[in-house]
């Protein structure tokens, strides 16, 4: 048993290895592992790293001392229960190990430099509060693009934008208007109206 385990960290090592060599990064490392040895996405993310479970509990720790998220040390992450963190939900019908709530989750993207929705999954997702999954959606989709105020043309000012047009607020400051003037005197402009005669 002792020697299967030491093999596949070795397997692990050069897959790990030959991927970086690549030029792939920790979540391409992470899926491939998830997919190939069947693990749960927070052990596919620490194994992406090479780091054990107590390496890794260790750099919770310090994480977490050093941005004052537990400067005494009170609440210390172990190998253990780390371990039960990344099991969950388990195989079965009934969830086995430690449920991770956003707090944790958090914590485990900021040590790993991966975004929270990377270390759960489906069976994760049947299983988290609704609550839970609330949050961790939430706060992982990029910011909202600024809506578009009514009669404002979204193809105008691309095409301005693509002849290196600069665009000018309207004098009220409550609207983007293109310049007429500083579109005619941006390089490429000839070019551009040319084949795109509707920017007149």
């Amino acid at each position: 048993m002792g020697y299967a385990k030491t093999s596949e960290r070795r397997e692990k090592r050069l897959l790990r290895d030959q991927m970086r060599s690549m030029g792939l990064g920790y979540r391409d490392i992470a899926s491939e592992f998830a997919r190939r040895y069947r693990l749960r996405p927070r052990a596919a993310w620490r194994d992406a790293y090479g780091w054990s479970l107590q390496d890794t509990a260790d750099r919770i720790n310090d994480f977490r001392g050093n941005t004052g998220l537990d400067p005494g040390g009170i609440a210390s992450m172990t190998a253990s229960h780390l371990s039960e963190y990344e099991r969950w939900p388990g195989h079965g019908p009934t969830p086995a190990g430690r449920r991770p709530n956003p707090y944790l989750l958090a914590v485990l993207a900021a040590v790993y430099d991966c975004a929270v929705t990377d270390l759960i999954d489906l069976p994760d997702r049947q299983h988290l509060p609704p609550g839970d999954l609330l949050i961790l959606d939430k706060y992982s989709q990029p910011p909202a693009k600024t809506a578009r105020r009514p009669g404002q043309d979204q193809r105008q000012d691309d095409t301005l934008a693509l002849a290196g047009a600069p665009l000018r607020p309207a004098p009220h400051g409550d609207d983007v208007t293109p310049s007429r003037e500083l579109a005619e005197s941006a390089p490429g402009w000839g070019a551009l109206e040319a084949q795109w005669p509707c920017v007149r």
